[in-house]
């Protein structure tokens, strides 16, 4: 087989109209389909490693995977929504503004008492919306959760409470500082 470098002169060019979106596609379309289209890969690569290595190290990697993502967007975040200070409030309202208002769950905070915050993910799941992945995906992907707080506050306590995957009506977290 010759090789032949893209840019040797001896390749034919020929050259014709490029092909182009048809009728209008404001750009809210485009990234729209965009984020689609990555969730669905995502999507698609969670359940092959789940086919492939199985339930504990697809979570495991899950894991690393959010932690990894916390500490490189969670501070810039911060900073891009203009979310000030570090209480429960403060962490919940990032993650209502990045999953909620910027992905597109419908979410929301709710004020338990004066230190403890839920924040409540509404159904359908946007990465998974059949619920066919076990829990153990689900806690996986609340380690950037628990990274932030690792990172940003420490003094508050953070689980889970609800996930639609456990047959609850909503996903909970629960963000609660203690002494």
């Amino acid at each position: 087989m010759t090789e032949v470098r893209r840019d040797d002169p001896r390749l034919p060019v020929v050259e014709r109209e490029q092909p182009q979106l048809p009728g209008e596609w404001p750009e809210l379309r485009k990234a729209r389909a965009s984020a689609n289209t990555g969730w669905s890969y995502y999507r698609d690569l969670v359940k092959l490693l789940h086919k492939e290595i199985g339930e504990e190290k697809t979570a495991a990697i899950l894991c690393k995977l959010m932690k990894a993502n916390a500490r490189k967007y969670f501070n810039p975040s911060m900073e891009k929504f203009g979310i000030k200070g570090n209480d429960a409030w403060a962490l919940a309202s990032y993650f209502k503004l990045a999953t909620g208002d910027v992905i597109g769950y419908k979410a929301e905070l709710i004020q338990e008492g004066p230190n403890k915050v839920v924040y409540r993910l509404y159904p359908p799941c946007l990465w998974f919306p059949d619920l066919d992945i076990p829990p153990s995906f689900c806690l996986a992907e609340d380690c950037f959760e628990e990274e932030v707080v690792r990172m940003a506050n420490p003094r508050i306590k953070i689980y889970c409470r609800s996930l639609l995957t456990w047959g609850d009506p909503y996903c909970e977290t629960v963000f609660e500082e203690v002494d």
